[in-house]
């Protein structure tokens, strides 16, 4: 059965198949001859090329308002299949050097909202309640 497209109280729901992946610290130091910084540094360049692909839904850690770390971060992937998610979970730096697990949580998108407005003249974009300045790409 399709599941993105199932009717639901007879309507066809914009459902969107994603997966989280769980990624949680382990005790493994970095590789060596690498620093933690570079691994770092190469999972934000990773999450950067995740996200101008259009793969990255969401990603970050579990910090609450007094800037305390809760657990494991996630990442939101969008993939065709389990096995695609997992392929790119197991890419992400600080996983592929073994010092985070990775545990994938398959999800679907069914309901939510996001209000986007780009302003061109003042060269911001609003989401939600936040405004970003546009800048030109790296």
């Amino acid at each position: 059965m399709d599941t993105l497209n199932r009717p639901s109280e007879g309507k066809v729901r914009l459902r969107e198949q994603c997966y989280i992946c769980w990624m949680t610290p382990t005790d493994k130091p970095p590789p060596a001859g690498t620093t933690e910084a570079q691994i770092r540094a190469a999972h934000f360049d990773y999450l950067r090329e995740l996200e101008r692909n259009a793969l990255l839904f969401a990603a970050g850690p579990f910090f609450d308002e007094n800037g305390e770390r809760h657990g494991a971060g996630m990442i939101i992937i969008r993939a065709k299949t389990r096995a695609e998610a997992e392929a790119i979970g197991c890419r992400e730096p600080f996983t592929a050097a073994g010092m985070r697990t990775m545990t994938l949580t398959p999800w679907q998108r069914n309901e939510g909202s996001l209000n986007l407005r780009i302003r061109f003249l003042d060269g911001v974009v609003e989401i939600d309640d936040r405004t970003y300045a546009l800048s030109a790409p790296d």
